[in-house]
């Protein structure tokens, strides 16, 4: 099995299948398709039907991922039973894929059950098919030999995911010792090369390489008058500058990542932004695409009227005063648009993530401070100045801890990067001096995985913190959701869990309200999504 294995590591995988009624379903159309991602390339195939494994296997030689489709109205349910799995590898497949969602149907073998009889039967791996982190550890832990993000959008759970879900990629990299198989959703070179970077074992692409009619469908709405030109993004933070081409639908290419060179003040930052930008712009007039404009997301508080920079923390020496939006433009000969970094992630969860489902959610970050903001009737609310939004700065116990902004009490003095460090610490946890502060951070985080008493109590000590918080933004704004992201809070399965919990009952008339708390949608590159956003929005 392990052989099988280790021939698509770092891998491209294609999906060779059609939907019903697709020109292209029948056999011989999809063994020519197999042919020639064979020839180009592909390291394996993931095929649908034995009869169409047994006429691609004539032909190849690679590993094939069988799998069996079953439909039930709008629901596709994946190599449902034992029967069908012993069908797949009579046919010639290398591997059995299944559904391993917690769905329930009335039909079909349990598919713990279908695991073991592949294994002690058939003597073949199984690649599990998900839709979220918790399925994810219960397939791997039941014996399934390759776990694959397939299934994330297509749940009830997860329906409002249509684009790849990078942080879930992240936490199943983090936890799961099986292979985590990156499929779902990918549609370029560029995100199936950040997810072998980003930890995929191999990454399976179907739709963007072998249904032409989906493929057309894209091109035909890219033509049509109104449709958007792409805008270049950036997201200027203390250590790291990213820039990318975002299109409408927010999906990023073409990305780049430089070092901020914070200590070196506003004249490396401005350069390496430049240093960022100008690959992406040269590689999209490559291209011959015009990108419609520049968004900016920095740190620190923007001017609304100008783009200017008016204050800014020491993560960013200098920057207070810069006129952002005037260099960019000058320099890059670009239109551009300039808002703080919090209120990018917000808008990339307006628009890409899943606050398209929402008219009224708060977004919160959490990382070395708190940065968030508020949504109300689908907009984001700016306020007077653009500073709208600045959550981590309401008190939650008066005359409390200082914190960096000259008050006390401040809900980010109690829940931050250096907050986890202190609680760490109060239980214990042993911290080396002279150790960055970020990187101790991450290994407080897979300590609490791994069930470490003084990682656990620090990170509890933080859901108490953070609850109190949210409790205050659900009684001020009454939101549909408070959606919240960052590395603080990645991988940890049970802390927004045990958040939402505190709050309900912290809630004013909390009986009556069930609060929505969970993990935003918008990943890495959330803040290059919200800055281009503004673009598109055409609002400085």
């Amino acid at each position: 099995m392990a052989e099988i294995l280790e021939k698509l590591k770092g891998k491209l995988v294609v999906s060779c299948q059609a939907a019903p009624g697709d020109p292209l379903e029948d056999t011989e159309t999809i063994r020519r398709i197999a042919r020639s991602v064979t020839e180009a390339g592909a390291a394996g195939l993931r095929v649908n039907s034995p009869e169409h494994v047994a006429a691609i296997r004539q032909d190849s030689d690679l590993p094939i991922i069988g799998i069996q489709k079953r439909y039930g109205g709008e629901l596709i349910h994946i190599t449902p039973d034992f029967a069908s799995a012993a069908a797949l590898a009579e046919a010639g497949a290398s591997i059995i894929a299944l559904d391993c969602t917690d769905r329930v149907w009335d039909h079909g073998d349990p598919w713990r059950v279908v695991i073991e009889r592949i294994h002690r039967e058939l003597n073949l791996p199984v690649m599990a098919d998900i839709a979220t982190l918790d399925e994810a550890r219960a397939a791997a832990g039941a014996g399934a030999d390759m776990v694959g993000t397939t299934l994330n959008g297509y749940t009830e759970e997860t329906r409002n995911h249509d684009s790849f879900n990078w942080p879930l990629l992240a936490a199943m990299v983090r936890q799961i010792h099986a292979p985590v198989i990156a499929e779902g959703h990918i549609s370029s070179p560029e995100e199936a090369r950040r997810a072998v970077s980003a930890g995929a074992w191999c990454v399976i692409v179907g739709s963007a390489i072998s249904r032409p009619g989906l493929i057309t469908s894209n091109f035909v709405r890219a033509l049509q008058p109104g449709a958007a030109a792409p805008a270049i993004g950036v997201d200027i933070g203390g250590t790291s500058i990213k820039a990318g081409l975002v299109d409408a639908r927010g999906l990023v290419t073409l990305t780049t990542q430089v070092p901020t060179d914070a200590p070196g003040g506003r004249d490396a930052i401005a350069a390496n932004l430049c240093k960022a930008v100008q690959p992406v712009l040269s590689a999209a007039r490559d291209r011959d695409i015009v990108p419609a404009g520049l968004g900016i997301a920095s740190a620190g508080a923007i001017d609304a009227q100008d783009g200017s920079v008016f204050a800014a923390t020491d993560n960013l020496p200098g920057w207070a005063g810069f006129p952002l939006q005037k260099f960019a433009e000058e320099r890059l000969g670009l239109p551009t648009w300039v808002v703080n970094d919090a209120h990018a992630a917000v808008l990339a969860e307006l628009h890409f993530g899943l606050g398209r489902s929402l008219s009224d959610f708060v977004a919160i970050t959490i990382g070395t401070g708190i940065g968030g903001g508020v949504v109300c009737g689908g907009k984001l609310l700016r306020g007077q100045h653009g500073f709208a939004g600045t959550i981590g700065h309401h008190v939650i116990r008066e005359g409390g801890l200082p914190c960096n902004c000259g008050r006390r009490g401040c809900l980010e003095a109690y829940v931050s990067t250096a907050a986890l460090l202190r609680e760490y610490r109060e239980r214990g946890g042993s911290i080396p001096d002279g150790s960055d502060d970020a990187a101790v951070a991450l290994q407080i985080s897979q300590l609490a995985i791994a069930g470490s008493p003084a990682a656990v109590g620090a990170y509890r000590a933080l859901a108490g913190y953070l609850a109190e918080g949210i409790a205050n933004i659900f009684n001020l704004f009454d939101p549909e959701a408070v959606l919240v992201s960052g590395g603080l809070v990645e991988g940890q399965v049970q802390f927004l869990p045990c958040v939402a919990r505190q709050v309900a009952s912290l809630l004013h008339f909390g009986s009556k309200r069930q609060p929505c708390v969970q993990a935003a949608q918008a990943g890495l590159f959330a803040g290059v999504q919200g800055a281009a956003s503004l673009v598109f929005e055409g609002v400085r």
